[in-house]
């Protein structure tokens, strides 16, 4: 008789397909797939640290990333919605940022924000080489994203190559206010007025989101960005204010964190 093995306890994993592949604990969250669907194309959720919000992020990666399209057995057998898929699977290119890496220094902000998105830039060209390929000017983009000095640019010439090549983006933004949130606590309020309005290098960005979800044949087709205060993306609304802020939406309740039937659940296991 074999022993079926028991499923890891996970602690301080965020990448979902590490945790399907270590055969880790899943309290299944699938099921708020489709009514995040529903909720609306541009969409803003905060809760506090330690509730999930990277993990979720990642579940929503494997499964709107077109490249994910023939592992989807391989990462939701077993849960809600491998059962009920819905027509957005895998239908996505997927820009996935976290703000949690930029340095919070005023003096290295700008430059360190730039480098990420840079970076993420640069990497998602090659992770979609071929659904880019069939775009002729694909190099002379990427070459214009990697001399780029403006993480504005880089945002607006990638949104450009997605729109020209026809492709359909999903933005994924984790930690939105992390930097932010630093700033206001420690440096004050009139470094963090100088980021978070005027011609502040923040807000710029979250313009060049908003334009890429305009217009005939636009590329941001969804986004969801997560944090845990609502205080910046109040004072970016106008930089960014198709984002709809579900966070206290109550079918959404559940949907990051546990229930006491979780918890029950998890220890009976």
């Amino acid at each position: 008789m074999t022993c079926k093995k028991i499923k890891k306890i996970p602690y301080g994993v965020a990448n979902y397909e590490l945790l399907v592949q270590q055969n880790s604990y899943y309290v299944d969250k699938t099921t708020f797939l489709p009514v995040v669907e529903e909720a609306g194309n541009y969409l803003f959720f905060i809760r506090p640290r330690r509730f999930g919000k990277s993990l979720f992020l990642s579940v929503m990666e494997a499964y709107y990333d077109t490249l994910y399209k023939d592992r989807f057995e391989e990462f939701f057998k077993g849960t809600w919605i491998y059962n009920h898929p819905t027509e957005e699977r895998s239908k996505y290119l997927v820009l996935s940022l976290n703000f949690s890496v930029v340095e919070p220094d005023p003096g290295k902000m700008e430059t360190s924000f730039h480098n990420h998105i840079q970076d993420a830039a640069v990497a998602f060209i090659q992770r979609y080489s071929r659904c880019l390929s069939d775009y002729p000017k694909k190099d002379y983009f990427e070459k214009k994203i990697e001399n780029s000095r403006s993480a504005t640019d880089i945002l607006s010439t990638l949104l450009l190559l997605c729109k020209e090549a026809q492709q359909k983006l999903y933005v994924l933004i984790d930690e939105y206010d992390n930097f932010a949130n630093t700033i206001l606590s420690t440096v004050g309020e009139d470094a963090y007025w100088d980021l978070t309005h005027g011609p502040g290098f923040f807000r710029s960005f979250f313009n060049v989101l908003k334009k890429g979800t305009s217009g005939t044949g636009a590329p941001i087709n969804r986004s969801f960005i997560t944090g845990v205060s609502p205080i910046t993306m109040d004072d970016v609304t106008s930089g960014y204010n198709i984002g709809k802020n579900i966070t206290m939406e109550m079918n959404l309740n559940r949907m990051l964190g546990f229930t006491k039937d979780d918890v029950i659940e998890m220890i009976e296991y």
